[in-house]
C-alpha cells in the first residue's frame, strides 16, 4: 500500500440484516452496525489506510426521516460520534476526526455539539484522518461548490476548472479516493447521490456479498488485498 491511501465505505445493509435476524427497533437496527464499523475503522488503519470516508448518511436519507425515527438516528449519531472520539484507536493512530455534509442544517444542538467536540478534540492530531459524511450528497456538494465559485467571481477556464472545483468543495482537502467499498449491493452493483464524485474519477470499487453487519476485519483485508492484486491503469 502507498504512503497515502484513501478508502471510502458505503456501509449498506444495516435494515436488511436487522429484518434477516429477527431484530425489531431502531436502537437494536444500528447497535451491530456501529459495532462493526469501529472495528473495520480499527483494521482499516492498522492496514496502512491513511484516510478512512464512512457514509454515515445521505441527505435524502435525513431529510426523509422524521418523528420517532428521526429522533433515534440523531441519537445514534451522538452516542456513535462519542463512542469514535472515546475509542483507543483514536490515540494509536494520531487521528483526525472530521465531519462533512450539511449536519448542521438538520441535526439537534445537542448532537451537533458532541460533532464539534469530537473534531475539535482531534483537531491537533496529524496521523489518520476519519472523515464521517453526514446528511451528505455529492450532487449537493458539486452544486454547492458552483455556487462558491459563482459567488467569488472566479475566474474558470478548460484548464483549471477542475481544480477549481475542487478546491471550492466540501470534500477538498481529502486526497483522491483509491478504493470504494460498497456492502449490500453486490445484486445491484451502483453509486448513489455522487458519492464522492469530485475524488473519485479514478477510484476502483468493491461489492462484497454480505449485508453490512456481516462485513468483518478479515472480509476488509481480503478486499485491500484483492485492490492490491489489480492492475489499476489510470486511463493510459
Amino acid at each position: 500500500m502507498s504512503d497515502s491511501f484513501h478508502l471510502a465505505i458505503i456501509p449498506d445493509g444495516n435494515r436488511r440484516w436487522a429484518k434477516k435476524n429477527g431484530l425489531t427497533g431502531y436502537k437494536k437496527l444500528y447497535d451491530e452496525g456501529i459495532d462493526r464499523t469501529l472495528e473495520v475503522t480499527e483494521a482499516a488503519f492498522d492496514a496502512g489506510v491513511t484516510h478512512l470516508s464512512l457514509w454515515g448518511s445521505s441527505h435524502a436519507n435525513i431529510a426523509d426521516r422524521t418523528g420517532d425515527f428521526f429522533l433515534s438516528m440523531d441519537k445514534l449519531y451522538r452516542d456513535n460520534v462519542r463512542r469514535f472520539a472515546d475509542h483507543s484507536i483514536i490515540e494509536r493512530h494520531d487521528v483526525r476526526i472530521q465531519a462533512i455534509g450539511e449536519w448542521r442544517d438538520s441535526l439537534s444542538r445537542e448532537t451537533i455539539e458532541v460533532i464539534d467536540s469530537a473534531v475539535a478534540k482531534t483537531s491537533h492530531r496529524n496521523g489518520k484522518v476519519l472523515t464521517l459524511l453526514l446528511d451528505y450528497s455529492g450532487t449537493r456538494e458539486r452544486a454547492a461548490a458552483l455556487i462558491q465559485i459563482q459567488n467569488a467571481n472566479i475566474s474558470v477556464n478548460l484548464e483549471n476548472a477542475n481544480d477549481i472545483l475542487r478546491d471550492q468543495s466540501w470534500t477538498g482537502s481529502l486526497p483522491s479516493v483509491d478504493l470504494i467499498i460498497r456492502t449490500g449491493a453486490w445484486i445491484d452493483p451502483h453509486n448513489s447521490a455522487g458519492f464522492l464524485g469530485l475524488l473519485t474519477d479514478e477510484a476502483q470499487y468493491a461489492f462484497p456479498e454480505v449485508l453490512w453487519p456481516d462485513f468483518t476485519p478479515e472480509l476488509l483485508q481480503a478486499t485491500l488485498d484483492d485492490f492490491s492484486s489489480r492492475e489499476r491503469r489510470l486511463g493510459k
